[in-house]
């Protein structure tokens, strides 16, 4: 299982809680591409860097994300902000099912 930092899981929750507020759309919109930018980042190191990200499946797993987010991006610009939201909330049960938590160092 992989680790996810608190900060991503709490920018996440952020954005979600900020779906709410109509007036902060666009910079919810902003948000979730930029989420999206550093997910495909991740792929391509994960695709070139290294060679455990096809043996241990971590490419599927980032690019199942990169779609939930691109699909929230979507409805966003079609003005479906309850189904961004809807998104925005399997991606957060995505990460906590599949991740676990930063640990502390030690």
């Amino acid at each position: 299982m992989w680790m996810v930092s608190k900060e991503a899981m709490e920018e996440a929750m952020r954005v979600e809680r900020k779906l709410a507020d109509p007036e902060k759309r666009e910079e919810s919109l902003a948000d979730i591409e930029h989420m999206i930018e550093v997910k495909q980042s991740h792929l391509w190191r994960a695709d070139v860097g290294s060679c455990c990200g096809a043996l241990c499946n971590l490419t599927g797993q980032i690019e199942i994300e990169s779609g939930i987010l691109q699909d929230a991006a979507e409805a966003l610009k079609s003005g479906d902000d309850g189904k961004a939201a809807s998104l925005l909330g399997d991606y957060i049960a995505f990460l906590k099912e599949h991740y676990e938590p930063e640990r502390p160092s030690y």
